[in-house]
């Protein structure tokens, strides 16, 4: 009797995950090559060749941007593989999933069975966390890399219901080492006019 009262609430559960209205945050469906415009996965480039990121062993940063436009974008969320409730975020060799697995997640100003504007802005986090954020990755020279599209949103009262759909539609992204910000002009003449100022101190 209890093991059936729990098939029946897992089932409940699954279904409430397959309907719930939004968008799942993951790419396991996918396929594509570095250069597919939907179904795309994640790829690095370092520095010479591109080749698919290795999901299974290293894990990725991701804040995904979500709204109704790319003007009304709102963080839905950054996720790292020290907050992900799963405790990962690569899933396998190019694919992501992203918080509670199956777990969808609605799109502020959508409606249900609406478009919705997606972006993803993607930074290489290592086995055990490089970076904090996406900021910190493109200011440390990581690997980085973002990505915006278009998404359809879940119907949960739709004839038939339209379950919540992954990031199936997303286009491939590439990671690349982002530019280590050089010195400017005035600070590297202030480093300048310190270290003279020190000389003549000492000299005298």
């Amino acid at each position: 009797m209890k093991f059936k009262t729990l098939s029946i609430l897992a089932a409940i559960g699954m279904a409430a995950n397959a309907f719930g209205q939004g968008v799942v945050f993951d790419n396991l469906g996918n396929s594509g090559a570095a250069n597919a415009s939907t179904g795309g996965r994640v790829f690095i480039n370092n520095g010479t060749t591109t080749s698919l990121f290795d999901g299974g062993a290293f894990n990725l940063g991701v804040t995904v941007l979500g709204g109704t436009s790319v003007g009304t974008l709102v963080n839905l969320g950054t996720f790292t593989f020290a907050n992900d409730p799963k405790g990962y975020t690569g899933a396998d060799i190019g694919q992501f999933q992203l918080g509670a697995a199956g777990a969808s997640v609605n799109i502020p100003g959508v409606a249900a069975g609406g478009i919705a504007t997606i972006q993803l802005q993607m930074w290489f986090d290592g086995a055990n966390g490089l970076f904090a954020n996406y900021a910190a990755a493109a200011a440390g020279g990581g690997y980085v890399g973002t990505v915006t599209f278009t998404s359809g949103t879940s119907n949960p009262a739709g004839a038939p219901p339209v379950p919540a759909p992954n990031f199936s539609a997303m286009p491939s992204i590439t990671l690349a080492a982002a530019p280590v910000p050089e010195p400017t002009t005035f600070a590297l003449a202030g480093l300048g006019s310190a270290a003279l100022l020190i000389f003549r101190r000492r000299k005298s």
